[in-house]
């Protein structure tokens, strides 16, 4: 809206009412031109050369204000020229010193329409009268307001009101905002265990394991490892849902998406929700937000909320009627008040990135402040981090170049209510949007090997120093997602990328069709020792017909799958060459906590030895290789055992490393307990 027009209600035409229009003002330098504060337009005739327009402008030098109203229309004598022009201008003394010093100042202007006279403050004091008179009424329709064109000034908490609120000196208040009046919220704190990797750890100190679980994503706490790989399992059992669109605000079957790319789908204990999106303007539709529920993640349900209409229906499953894409969480911080738990961050085009509480995820409102003032062209992930005490949120970061331009930006968030921290540049790229694209440095960018659509990013809830994405990879050249990657963190912060296999791969059949697009949704559900996704596979080109692209094989039957994978199995070790023998690894040396060593592991069809050895690495005495009971299971809490009796209890608090052989064997994760 900042020098750029915006269909606004046609209560904005003020005309001969009663009106206050009020905002803080703060100078940044020189004001050389006049510029605009307040600029309402007809729907279009300004373009045509019909403009009808009632603004509030400053003078160069801010040393006065003016109220402008200018309307032109046709005669039907002559319908091919203008014809009568009424114009008014009010000039309106101001303070220019006052607004001229730097400082914020509280700046407002009234009508009264019975006495016909406009009166202006600053900081609650009443300047000099200007003469009599105020906006004219406005012919046809105005529906298009303007703010700040020109301005050399920060402008904040611009508010219109329908009567006119100061008769005489007053005193301004502190601000408008709900959130400024409100009772301070708690800080932000972490709540979980310090992270087992942060960077300014003592590299000389052992790790403080405890009793917490490592998932073996990565090598991280590794010292030395031989013939040893870490692998992607990507889900095996894909499972057909019984999601589809069969109400009029549902997906328009032209994009061929059953399920759009902005979806998250939770757990609420014995029930799944799913809030999904219509795709709104790219389906020529009103843009909403619905909520479908499910026991088993196959079969889908769409309760009747009756909040919002839609064409008449009542009975509608829609929950938000906004214009957003973004991302759901259910908040476990514990700060977060019963009418906050679930929180949703939104990008709205032309207006960036806000954020929408609510008590049960069906009764939304949105936070007064906007989080950024960008437009990143696409959705987001976010999620609580109880080790690092703050949210992490990750969006797409342009660049001005096509072939490079979908990237993964992220942020870390200390307070989501209060604006988002990023980097100011002196020069943003606007593009041919209203607002800036996050293209030079404004956020951190991820390391994606290539262009990426959406990141898909996770705390994993079932351990700590674990966190997950799932990119889905963008090929410019094709204008093809052909797959969800997998991508892992020890902070969310520093990534390491496992791209192939693909996590979740296109370029199979389903149905006799093939998969051009495999793309992951938001959420992970667990059930006992097993995990659900949820992945959308598409038979058509990124956006179908909707780009210029080609529609294969009837895409409008996109289906929503049910991925299941075991628990904390995303990533194995595993040997890289079973033909060169067992794969082994030696850990850093940690302390730990408690009696026995669980593992996750598959050695159905091969065995697993464990070794406790000392923090030099020597192996202790009935602890060693030869003293361990080979494990040939597949569990996902198998327990490490020695045939001298040895027990880990002994060793507690003292610290120590473990060695693992795998003999056709994978490994998930350990945890002392």
């Amino acid at each position: 809206m900042i020098g750029s027009f915006q269909d606004v209600p046609e209560r904005f035409n003020l005309g001969y009412l009663d009106w206050t229009i009020e905002f803080w003002l703060k100078s940044v330098g020189p004001q050389e031109t006049a510029a605009v504060i307040y600029e309402l337009r007809n729907e279009h005739d300004y373009r045509r050369g019909l403009p009808m327009e009632n603004s509030l402008r400053l003078a160069p030098g801010r040393r006065s204000f003016a109220l402008v109203s200018r309307t032109t229309t046709r005669t039907k004598a002559d319908l091919g020229a203008p014809s009568t022009v009424w114009n008014f201008e009010l000039s309106i003394p101001t303070d220019a010193t006052r607004l001229n010093d730097g400082a914020w100042h509280h700046v407002a202007f009234t009508y009264h329409a019975a006495e016909r006279q406009l009166r202006h403050f600053v900081d609650g004091r009443l300047q000099p009268l200007p003469a009599q008179g105020g906006f004219l009424p406005m012919l046809g329709v105005l529906k298009e307001l303007s703010l700040g064109a020109g301005l050399n000034s920060l402008l904040d908490e611009f508010r219109v009101s329908d009567i006119a609120r100061y008769p005489a000196d007053f005193t301004p208040p502190a601000s408008f905002s709900l959130s400024h009046q409100a009772p301070p919220r708690p800080a932000n704190r972490p709540s979980g265990p310090p992270l087992l990797f942060a960077p300014d750890r003592d590299p000389a100190a052992p790790f403080a394991l405890g009793s917490r679980k490592h998932v073996l994503i990565d090598g991280a706490l590794l010292d030395t490892q031989a013939n040893l790989a870490f692998r992607p399992q990507p889900p095996q059992v894909r499972e057909t849902t019984d999601f589809r669109n069969t109400r009029a605000w549902e997906p328009t079957p032209r994009l061929g998406s059953t399920i759009p790319d902005i979806t998250t789908i939770w757990d609420e204990g014995d029930t799944l929700k799913m809030i999904y999106t219509n795709t709104g303007m790219w389906g020529g539709k009103k843009h909403v937000h619905a909520i479908a529920t499910s026991k088993d993640g196959l079969h889908w349900e769409k309760p009747v909320i009756g909040r919002f209409a839609w064409e008449g229906e009542t009975d509608t499953n829609i929950v938000l009627d906004v214009a957003g894409q973004g991302a759901l969480i259910k908040d476990p911080n514990p700060t977060a008040t019963p009418d906050e738990r679930y929180k949703m961050i939104l990008w709205s085009y032309y207006h960036g990135w806000y954020l929408y509480t609510s008590p049960d995820a069906v009764r939304w409102r949105r936070n007064e402040t906007v989080g950024f003032p960008f437009d990143t062209d696409g959705s987001s992930t976010f999620y609580w981090d109880n080790q690092r005490g703050a949210y992490h949120a990750y969006f797409r970061a342009v660049s001005e170049s096509p072939a490079t331009r979908r990237r993964a930006g992220h942020a870390v968030i200390a307070d989501l209510f209060k604006p988002w921290p990023f980097k100011p540049v002196e020069w943003p790229w606007i593009d041919d949007l209203v607002l800036a694209r996050p293209a030079r440095g404004e956020l951190e960018i991820l390391d994606t090997g290539g262009q990426v659509y959406r990141f898909k990013a996770h705390k994993y809830e079932w351990a700590p120093d674990t966190y997950v994405a799932f990119p889905w990879r963008y090929v410019y050249e094709t204008n093809v997602r052909p797959g969800s990657f997998l991508m892992v963190s020890r902070d969310g912060s520093r990534w390491t990328r496992y791209e192939t296999p693909y996590y979740f791969p296109g370029g199979w059949k389903f149905g006799g069709r093939e998969v051009l697009e495999a793309l992951m949704e938001h959420g992970i559900v667990r059930r006992g020792d097993r995990l659900w996704q949820f992945g959308t596979v598409r038979f058509t080109e990124h956006g179908g017909a909707l780009y210029g692209g080609q529609e294969f094989e009837g895409g409008i039957h996109d289906r929503l799958l049910r991925l299941t994978l075991r628990l904390d199995g995303f990533v194995a070790a595993e040997p890289t060459d079973i033909a060169k023998g067992p794969g082994s690894f030696v850990t850093k040396p940690f302390t730990f906590e408690g009696a026995r060593l669980e593992l996750n592991l598959d050695a159905s069809a091969g065995s697993a030895r464990i070794e406790l050895q000392d923090a030099s690495g020597q192996p202790l005495p009935g602890f060693t290789l030869a003293d361990s009971t080979p494990l040939r299971t597949d569990s996902t809490a198998a327990v490490a055992a020695w045939s001298s009796g040895a027990r880990p209890a002994a060793l507690a608090g003292q610290p120590v490393r473990l060695k693992v052989e795998l003999a056709g064997a994978r490994l998930f994760a350990f945890q002392f307990r």
